[in-house]
């Protein structure tokens, strides 16, 4: 029995790290292994099941993704969360190489040493109309769409980041250490924002990145403000 389940953790963990998570949502990703209980071998297509209805919700209302009726109904108000299960695209572990990816105690650890370093920032990258609803303590807002350097709003980012841009260089010598989220693991804005910044040679050792985003932070039942 411990055998077969070795195969089965060894097996699905290289599919994840080789497939494309696009693929994920249309066709899956299909997967062999070895049943623990018969030891036959079994193929399945693992995939993000998706539903016309699902089409229905607005992803633009946060009281729709985290509403508070996914549980059962004698279950306090303040205890229920919301779940959306089928929005955008899964996101990677790990961004790329050389760019920590934080959990939530990492990030809380992250706030506290930012409070005594004007060096550091922590960055919601997701549109103002989502900032203005709710977002984590500290957090200031530079949309995502501001991180393309063809963006007329572009030097909001320089400004905040603590770049400089002379002759057609820039000057990373005071970039600021800058964690960036959005909405969750499905949401692509912090990591295009980021991308943005490795397009123009932001050092990678001064990115951080909260991959789980609102999104976890609010499963976690962490503390939120609204600016």
């Amino acid at each position: 029995m411990i055998k077969a389940a070795s195969k089965i953790v060894l097996t699905l963990g290289m599919v994840v790290c080789l497939s494309d998570a696009r693929a994920l949502k249309n066709e899956g990703i299909e997967v062999t292994y070895e049943d623990p209980a018969t030891y036959e071998k079994k193929t399945v297509a693992i995939k993000r099941i998706t539903d016309n209805e699902c089409r229905k919700v607005d992803g633009g209302n946060s009281n729709v993704i985290w509403g508070g009726d996914y549980a059962h109904k004698d279950v306090p108000a303040a205890c229920k969360k919301t779940f959306v299960t089928t929005a955008g695209i899964l996101a990677p572990m790990k961004i790329a190489e050389g760019i920590d990816t934080l959990g939530e105690l990492e990030v809380i650890e992250f706030i506290q040493e930012a409070g005594d370093d004007e060096d550091m920032i922590v960055v919601d990258a997701r549109l103002n109309d989502w900032y203005v609803r709710e977002t984590i303590p500290s957090a200031v807002n530079i949309s995502f769409k501001d991180f393309d350097p063809k963006s007329q709003n572009f030097e909001i980012v320089l400004d905040n980041a603590g770049i400089e841009y002379e002759d057609g260089k820039y000057d990373f010598s005071e970039a600021k250490t800058m964690l960036l989220f959005c909405n969750g693991i499905w949401c692509p804005q912090s990591t295009w924002a980021i991308e943005n910044l490795l397009s123009i040679g932001y050092p990678k050792e001064k990115l951080k990145w909260y991959r789980g985003g609102m999104y976890s932070w609010k499963i976690s039942n962490l503390t939120t403000v609204k600016p």
